[in-house]
């Protein structure tokens, strides 16, 4: 660990065996300056993608009118997210028009490959080309300074070859996150891969099974290190740090125990990865635990999670849905399957508001994680039923440094056709990463 007689330098980083830890940014880590005009250290931007599949309820989506402050109300399905309202932004008449118009053949592939891109997917297993993706914009500009340049998790398998949807090659629905036009980012399911790559460095493959198998933590391999730290850093410091190391710790535990629970399994007929937790609930949880430390330690400020694929058709027994997502969001007006949607729409919301109430409580500089982020959740299709790509399911969720203002929302006019990657590019630019366009972009929103 490197440290200076006027601060700590701003990538610190606590060193055992075989691991690396970086610190989350602390008032230690600004240059020392007289007491009355030392100021809590500046906190760089982090951007997140987060999409859902299938398609949303629209009527229970939308708050029934546009406003801000007292005058916007959230939605049925937003509603879990009251006590976090000032961080809201709910957009509408945002619309992909790349993906393709109708229900033609391949639509799924077509929305959700559109999402991020702006660009209509090539057709055909062989020759795949999309676009270089929003996020991979932001990674070029953002990951300059960070361990990995951008994040990209999912929960489903992302494995599947050939054709997955009236022709269209399977890499399209197992990533939404695209290098270039011709190279997809894999998006990884695997929290314990997603774990290492963020804090373990171990060369000796057979020393960090041992680890893992005895269940110890890498945080025993930093002691020496993080003792000499606390000499030199204040209470409030150090409590930040002990927040964080629990945080790593609880993580661990968890992927620990999903492990334990993949081998001691008496099920012979299913293979079951080492490391998934058994439940889609823990497994969500847990990865947005693990983006929330990415963000934290500055490991990474751009992350793209894909909280579950197009077309599927998973059931939540555990909130009454006993139907599949795909088979609900074909609703064809019927009243029963669209309360279910609804069911699915607003449990994925609270699932995301743990991720949201972690971001907004975890002090970062001069603000909280949440202060300094913008978070775009959605759906590349609006009416899962009938496949359209226009008024999308948008929401925004953080203050990017005070550049997005939060608890509004903005229903655009339908005449303007406003493109969705009008936001993407708005974001980057307020994240100091200018673009000329995106996709089909025709401009930047002026007014987030």
């Amino acid at each position: 660990m490197i440290v200076t007689k006027m601060a700590l330098p701003r990538r610190t980083f606590l060193r055992g065996a075989g691991v690396t830890l970086a610190l989350p940014l602390l008032d230690a880590m600004v240059p020392a300056l007289t007491a009355s005009s030392k100021t809590a250290a500046a906190a760089p931007p982090r951007l997140g993608f987060f999409y859902v599949p299938n398609g949303m309820h629209m009527p229970l989506w939308k708050p029934k009118t546009p406003g801000a402050g007292k005058d916007f109300v959230l939605s049925q399905t937003l509603g879990g997210l009251q006590d976090l309202k000032q961080y809201v932004t709910v957009l509408g008449n945002l619309n992909n028009y790349s993906a393709g118009l109708g229900d033609g053949g391949g639509p799924h592939t077509r929305n959700q490959s559109a999402w991020l891109s702006g660009v209509l997917a090539k057709s055909g297993e062989a020759d795949v080309r999309l676009a270089t993706t929003a996020d991979q914009y932001a990674a070029r500009g953002l990951g300059k300074e960070t361990v990995l340049e951008s994040l990209e998790i999912c929960t489903d398998p992302s494995d599947q070859v050939g054709s997955c949807d009236n022709g269209y090659s399977c890499l399209y629905v197992n990533t939404i996150s695209w290098k270039s036009p011709t190279v997809p980012n894999p998006m990884e399911r695997n929290p314990r891969v997603v774990f290492e790559r963020l804090f373990g460095e171990e060369s000796d493959k057979q020393a960090r099974l041992k680890r893992m198998r005895s269940d110890k933590s890498i945080l025993d391999t930093v002691q020496s290190d993080l003792s000499l730290l606390g000499v030199k850093i204040g209470a409030g410091d150090k409590s930040r740090v002990d927040e964080y190391l629990q945080a790593i710790r609880d993580a661990e535990l968890r992927i620990q125990k999903a492990e334990k629970q993949s081998q001691n399994s008496d099920v012979a007929l299913i293979e079951r990865p080492v490391g998934i937790p058994e439940t889609f609930e823990e497994h969500t949880l847990l990865m947005l635990d693990l983006i929330f430390l990415a963000y934290q330690a500055d490991l990474t400020r751009v992350a793209t999670f894909s909280i579950a694929r197009e077309q599927g058709n998973k059931n939540y027994n555990n909130i009454g849905v006993p139907e599949g997502h795909h088979e609900c969001s074909h609703h064809q007006n019927d009243p029963y399957k669209q309360s279910q949607l609804t069911k699915i729409n607003t449990y994925h919301i609270s699932l995301m508001h743990h991720f949201y109430e972690k971001m907004a409580k975890t002090q970062d500089g001069d603000g909280t994680l949440l202060d300094h982020a913008a978070l775009v959740y959605g759906a590349g299709q609006s009416d899962g039923d009938l496949h359209s790509p226009l008024d999308l399911p948008v929401l925004l969720v953080g203050k990017l440094n005070g550049k997005v203002k939060g608890d509004r929302y903005i229903d655009y006019d339908p005449k303007i056709k406003q493109p969705m990657m009008n936001l993407h590019m708005a974001l980057l630019d307020k994240a100091g990463v200018p673009m000329d366009h995106i996709g089909d972009s025709t401009g930047m929103l002026t007014d987030i």
